[in-house]
């Protein structure tokens, strides 16, 4: 059971004649007293209200606080996963010009095959050019040889045109 201001100023007391007190001093005291208590009353509910106002701030601030931790970790885990997929990314990026790379090498390397198999080619046909060649110049040599060893020699006579000799023949 609570008391209020105004039960204390409505207290009545039994007054005893010997001993007893002064009723405008009991009066008085309880007026001051309800007074007291009337702004105890005032103040606890005052401050009931402002501790009211301050939770619900602080649940407010724990609401916000809650947010930013989840906002927070779902911004680590998409940084995290960001990284991820750029290593991915790199990766499949080196890996592809790895690829580019080896089939470069490849296509160089059969290139160079083909030129060294032409070369090769050419290298036979100057070969065989020149044996050809040096087989005609030796035929055409031997040809000769044996031409001015069939035909006698020809004295040179100073009217005689060496020319026309030749066309004779």
């Amino acid at each position: 059971m609570r008391i209020t201001p105004m039960d204390i100023r409505q207290q009545q007391f039994t007054v005893k004649m010997f001993r007893g007190f002064d009723v405008q001093e009991v009066d008085t005291f309880l007026e001051d007293v309800a007074q007291d208590y009337e702004a105890l009353m005032r103040e606890n509910t005052l401050l009931k209200e402002q501790l009211q106002v301050l939770e619900d701030r602080t649940r407010g601030l724990e609401e916000r606080e809650r947010v930013l931790q989840q906002t927070l970790v779902t911004t680590q885990r998409l940084t995290e996963e960001m990284k991820e997929s750029a290593r991915r990314e790199a990766a499949l990026t080196v890996r592809e010009a790895e690829v580019a790379g080896e089939k470069l090498l490849e296509a160089a390397r059969t290139e160079e095959a083909v030129i060294r198999s032409e070369i090769m080619l050419l290298k036979r046909n100057r070969r065989q050019l020149a044996e050809g060649l040096r087989s005609t110049i030796e035929m055409y040599q031997r040809m000769v040889e044996q031409d001015l060893r069939s035909s006698p020699p020809e004295d040179a006579s100073p009217g005689a045109d060496p020319s026309a000799s030749a066309e004779e023949e």
